[in-house]
């Protein structure tokens, strides 16, 4: 590959502005999506709001839900939320609805530094053009590798593995033992914030050194052997060093002995492992086609070597996890056998599209040879001819209709603000399935069972789940036994209920306790 001249001053500026109006007309629509909300739709973010809650009120290292357990969520971004929330004074709801537009945008401006850093800058463009717009298809931004409003982890650390793909070239690249202790403590970094880009990162890694030790064994140069090996060495102890904030939990208190396995193993319909023609019809697109014919530009054309590995690395083995994960949630669901898991398929699928966007970009600079004079000009029009389409995504438009909807469930949120600013942080409430969701969870407050997709993967579920079953069968049956032990054993101390479940009592049943807060949709007894 020759050599590209060096771009002028002008071309420079061109470029510089045609990357900020494509960054601006994402950033419009996000901006303009969320800017007025003050809760945000999905029960993601009422489970990010307890960790934030729960760090506000001094409690970091504990589970937000279950009393006398400990942290076993990625923490960065709750602790970002977190200093967010006492820098600005807003409440914590406003602040995770809000802050998506503004933060995510550190995933398409690394994505972009990385391509221009990796390629060129027509292929960066391009690719940020896709990764912007086009990669999703017709699934939801939240399962792609994209820009968006809502502040999901995985949206938000799209950036950590962007730069992570970059220290990873630099410390191959020169090969210096301090580029590799950053890597390290990048990359642990990054798996504060969610593990898969960490494993993908890890297995990559993993990939290069030991292809470059195998090289050198037989070779016989023990001098590089070490060096191989000490690089290895310092990058673990750095990456333990910088993920120890989780690891210390997950490792040192719960020993990985991991009881409920459906936080790892939830899988969306779309990902079922019966659906695969689906998920093909729901990827196809003219971009998915585009990076179909970058992929095959970039693997016959592009030159061997590191940046070659690399893409090559991200690309495998996001697919090989994602088929992985999708094997081992399969065979627990159906067949009830246990294989290792981490994270869901679907986070190990966005690192799959993100690297489809990469090859979009070497797709469309392929295919607009002939009028690679007006390439610049091409890729904001197709921007903005692409708006009207991408600003009607339900993306947008319904999940800002489900955000006004739950702001408007004034029940709901009054019963919020009554335990938030009522109840001390290690009250234990007993209430049902729906209400644990919100509005308990998003208080920080413990309660006896939590959803099974976010209770603690370290605790027994089943058992949690019954009990709390057996608990409320009592109150609204009227039987004292065991609904005394185990209101004991869970050190309950408030018992909400909702309206339907109040009328499904029986009329020899008591009130569970002294109501303190009541309305159309749901009372809060206290028991003492």
């Amino acid at each position: 590959m020759s050599i590209p001249k060096p771009l002028t001053v002008k071309q420079r500026t061109a470029i510089g502005i045609v990357f900020v109006v494509l960054l601006g007309i994402a950033f419009f629509q996000c901006f303009r999506t969320t800017f007025d909300l003050f809760w945000a739709f999905d029960v993601d973010f009422d489970r990010d709001m307890s960790y934030v809650q729960a760090t506000l009120d001094g409690a970091y290292g504990k589970d937000p839900s279950y009393l006398h357990e400990y942290l076993w969520y990625n923490p960065l971004l709750f602790l970002i939320e977190t200093g967010l929330v006492k820098l600005t004074g807003l409440p914590v709801n406003v602040v995770l609805v809000r802050a998506g537009a503004y933060l995510n945008l550190l995933g398409p401006i690394c994505f972009f530094w990385m391509c221009l850093r990796l390629f060129d800058y027509k292929i960066a463009l391009a690719a940020l053009l896709s990764f912007l717009f086009l990669a999703s298809g017709n699934i939801y931004l939240v399962l792609g590798a994209t820009y968006m409003p809502w502040l999901y982890p995985f949206a938000f650390m799209l950036f950590a593995f962007f730069l992570d793909i970059l220290l990873c070239y630099q410390a191959f690249t020169t090969q210096k033992i301090s580029w590799f202790a950053l890597l390290g403590l990048a990359v642990g970094i990054t798996f504060l914030g969610h593990a898969a880009p960490a494993v993908i990162i890890v297995l990559m890694m993993i990939s290069l050194q030991t292809s470059a030790l195998i090289t050198a064994i037989k070779q016989k140069q023990p001098v590089l052997v070490k060096k191989y090996i000490a690089q290895g060495l310092v990058a673990f102890l750095c990456f333990c060093l910088a993920a120890a904030p989780i690891l210390y939990y997950v490792i040192g208190k719960y020993h990985l002995h991991i009881i409920n396995r459906e936080p790892s193993e939830y899988t969306e319909g779309l990902f079922f492992i019966n659906n695969l023609w689906g998920l093909l019809k729901a990827n196809f697109s003219f971009g998915f086609l585009i990076a179909i014919v970058g992929a095959i530009v970039f693997y016959r054309s592009f030159p061997r070597g590191l940046i070659r590995r690399i893409i090559l690395n991200w690309w495998i083995i996001s697919t090989s996890l994602y088929f992985y994960a999708t094997l081992v949630a399969g065979l627990d669901h159906r067949y009830g056998i246990h294989l290792p898991a981490m994270v869901p398929a679907f986070h190990y699928f966005i690192y799959m599209k993100a690297v489809q966007s990469v090859f979009f970009g070497f797709g469309l600079v392929f295919l607009t040879q002939p009028i690679r004079k007006y390439f610049l000009p091409l890729v904001v029009l197709i921007a903005v001819a692409w708006f009207p389409l991408y600003a009607k995504r339900e993306d947008f438009t319904q999940g800002r209709q489900k955000s006004i909807a739950k702001q408007e469930s004034r029940d709901k949120v009054e019963v919020y603000n009554y335990i938030l600013h009522n109840l001390d942080p290690n009250t234990v409430i007993l209430c049902e399935n729906d209400a644990s969701l919100f509005p308990v969870m998003a208080t920080g407050r413990k309660m006896v069972s939590n959803a099974y997709t976010f209770s603690n993967p370290y605790v027994d579920f089943d058992r949690r789940q019954a009990d709390r079953i057996t608990m409320l069968f009592c109150i609204k049956t009227g039987q004292q036994q065991p609904l005394r032990q185990l209101l004991s054993t869970y050190q309950v101390s408030y018992v909400l209920l909702s309206a339907d479940a109040l009328k499904e009592m029986t009329p020899e049943a008591p009130l569970p306790g002294r109501p303190v807060l009541r309305n159309n949709s749901f009372t809060l007894f206290a028991l003492k």
